[in-house]
Formats: C-alpha cells, sequence, structure tokens
C-alpha cells in the first residue's frame, strides 16, 4: 500500500464500522485525511487516533442525507488542498416492509445512499479524471446489490444503484489515471444491524459476518488493484454468484430465510456514521 503515503483522502461515514477502519488504514500508511460524519464527538476520537500515527487530519461534521450538504462538504473538504481519494461509505438501511417506516426516513435513504454519492462522485471525477497521478473512488455497496431483499426493498435497491453507477464510472476512467470501485460487503459486525432493527438472522449470515477492519483491509487493497469491483468473503462471493443460477423469485425467497424477520419494536432514532 505504499501508493497511499502522502495521498489525501475524504472518507464519509468515518466516525464507525468500516468508514472508521478505513480512515485507520489510510492513516498507518501515511495518507492524510478529511473525515466526515454526523457524530461529532465520535469523529473526534476516530481523527485523534490517525492523527497519532503522524498524518494530518481535518474534520468535517455534516448530514449527508440532507440536500445540500455533499456540495457543502466538498467545498470545505478541497479548501486547501486537492482531495485524490474518495471513500463514499456513509449510508444506512432499515429492516421493515416498505411504507412501515415514515416517508422522511425513506427520503434521508435515497439522499444519503445515493443522491449524495452521486454529488460527491461526479466532483470527484470532474476534478481527476484530467488530473496527473493516480487517484482512486471507492464507493460501498453490499451484497444486497446482486438481488431484491424483501424487508429492506429500498436499501438493496439503492445499493444496485450504487453498484451499476460506478461499475460504468469504471470503465469510463479506464483511460485516465482515476479508478473507480464498488465493494459489496455482506454482513460486517457494525451499527448498522441495530440501527436498522434487524439481527434475527439465520445461522449462515451470521456465519459470514466479518470484522469491519477485515472488510476495510480487503476494500482497500481492490480499490488500490483498481477491481471493478469486489465482494469480500468467500461466503458472499458464492452466494451472489449463485442468485444467477435461480430464478429471481427464489433468489428473493432464500433472503427472506437468511435474514429471518424483522426485530419487534419501534427503529432506533438514525445515529448513521
Amino acid at each position: 500500500m505504499a501508493e497511499l503515503r502522502g495521498k489525501r483522502a475524504l472518507v464519509t461515514g468515518a466516525s464507525s464500522g468500516i468508514g472508521a477502519a478505513i480512515a485507520r488504514i489510510f492513516a498507518d500508511e501515511g495518507a492524510h485525511l478529511v473525515l466526515t460524519a454526523r457524530r461529532k464527538d465520535q469523529l473526534d476520537a476516530v481523527a485523534a487516533e490517525c492523527r497519532g500515527k503522524g498524518v494530518t487530519v481535518d474534520v468535517i461534521v455534516a448530514d449527508l442525507g440532507k440536500a445540500g450538504e455533499a456540495a457543502r462538504l466538498w467545498a470545505a473538504a478541497t479548501a486547501g488542498a486537492a482531495v485524490d481519494i474518495l471513500v463514499n461509505n456513509a449510508g444506512f438501511g432499515y429492516f421493515r416492509p416498505f411504507g412501515e417506516v415514515e416517508a422522511a426516513r425513506e427520503a434521508e435513504l435515497v439522499q444519503l445512499n445515493m443522491t449524495a454519492l452521486v454529488e460527491l462522485s461526479r466532483a470527484f471525477v470532474v476534478t481527476r479524471k484530467a488530473a496527473a497521478g493516480a487517484s482512486y473512488l471507492l464507493n460501498i455497496a453490499s451484497i444486497g446489490a446482486y438481488q431484491s431483499v424483501p424487508n429492506m426493498a429500498l436499501y438493496a435497491a439503492s445499493k444496485a444503484f450504487v453498484r451499476n453507477f460506478t461499475e460504468a464510472l469504471h470503465d469510463e476512467l479506464s483511460a485516465t489515471h482515476a479508478s473507480a470501485t464498488v465493494v459489496c460487503p455482506g454482513g460486517t459486525k457494525t451499527e448498522f444491524h441495530a440501527q436498522a432493527g434487524a439481527g434475527n438472522y439465520s445461522w449462515i449470515a451470521n456465519a459470514s459476518m466479518m470484522s469491519a477492519e477485515e472488510c476495510a483491509r480487503k476494500s482497500v487493497r481492490a480499490m488500490l488493484k483498481k477491481k471493478r469491483s469486489y465482494i469480500p468473503g468467500l461466503i458472499n462471493k458464492l452466494s451472489c454468484f449463485g442468485v444467477r443460477l435461480v430464478p429471481r423469485w427464489f433468489a428473493s425467497w432464500m433472503a427472506r430465510r437468511v435474514l429471518g424477520k424483522p426485530r419487534p419494536g419501534e427503529l432506533p432514532q438514525r445515529s448513521a456514521a
């Protein structure tokens, strides 16, 4: 990962989970950072840890689930220096039948998981595709991008968008110094599941769970290899390959059995990174 040294990376959703783990890897390898999330206290803690590794870290508190925040974030992140690496990690989902969650939360999901990601990706591509030196766009999707997922209909659809969008960008950028990679993790040990109201998973789902650190390490390596798309974990790879061999209704039926039933009760207030 020597090529990370001296680069400057913007990481969204950096206060916890995969985003925080990616930030730590970048810092270990000598990359300077711009970290953003909604939760300032947790963001400051990650930033302090990364500064201890000898790199500069800028912190920008932003809620990308709100219109206009992506543009404000990019302007602030690039005011003093260019961004060589953009990691669009921020996102959230909920594990409930469609229509049982307030409309405002659904609109926020669309804004964060897709609209803000597109706005930041556009700013990055416009800036970097004609620039000298390698630059990297890393978008975090999900294995849900490969099929419909009952009780996570909107989340899985948003990740299918991210996957298709990023793969097209990868091909468009192939003749430039910039690259685009989409990573589609399966279950990862983060706050996502509690915030989504999920967790009554089958043994298959639990067996495929990966730590945020392992997922981050594999994701960064895929980015540096300029992979078009990458699925961390053998079970996840097999499941995504397997859905190509069965009818789409059967893949959806299996997803319902693997993920189990939503946890009862109200969803917690969103505190996604």
